[in-house]
């Protein structure tokens, strides 16, 4: 919950990494500048029905206190790749492992002062393991796609007004009935033979 000895990166508007030796987390971005943040979202196949992660953040946080949001983001850190700080995000938050090769990058985009890049991870053969061990989730639940529209007033500001994030989420919950559904199972059946 504390950012105690982290150093945050800026981005410029076309996503290019500011090296000015970074930002104390609560300082403001320079004018032009961009915080830089990762989002992960969770989803499986259950039942034939596509579900993802949101968590619950906690109520003793400053920013956004008891609201659902994606599975898993936070800042990047100074000179830190993206998809690092999403699999160190997913550690801290709900103690889950990412497999790099399997985090799929959706698109990363401008978001008021932010520049965020949202990732899709498959945990249908992952098991409901998840820990909370920095404080700042309370709980997760699975959502069904289409349950969503429904859920979606339950989530912080930012991310219920966040059209680029709900665009996604449609592109992937469609992405995933064509090829894990709809007759591409035997793609998700390698994988999870691949990981026994």
């Amino acid at each position: 919950m504390e950012h105690a000895g982290e150093i945050w990166q800026e981005y410029d508007a076309r996503g290019e990494r500011i090296m000015n030796g970074g930002l104390m987390p609560g300082n403001p971005v320079q004018e032009g500048n961009l915080y830089g943040g990762t989002a992960v979202m969770l989803y499986r196949v259950k039942d034939g029905n596509v579900e993802f992660l949101f968590q619950h953040r906690s109520k003793l946080l400053r920013g956004n206190p008891d609201k659902w949001d994606v599975s898993t983001g936070g800042h990047i850190n100074y000179n830190e790749a993206k998809i690092d700080s999403a699999i160190r995000e997913a550690k801290e938050e709900i103690g889950v492992d990412l497999e790099k090769q399997n985090l799929e990058l959706a698109a990363c985009y401008v978001r008021e002062n932010n520049y965020v890049c949202l990732y899709f991870y498959d945990f249908t053969f992952d098991k409901d393991d998840f820990s909370f061990d920095d404080n700042e989730v309370e709980e997760v639940k699975w959502v069904k796609y289409e349950e969503f529209e429904k859920f979606r007033d339950m989530l912080k500001t930012k991310l219920k007004e966040d059209k680029v994030f709900t665009t996604y989420l449609n592109i992937w919950a469609n992405k995933i009935k064509t090829e894990k559904i709809g007759g591409g199972e035997k793609n998700a059946s390698a994988r999870h033979h691949a990981k026994i």
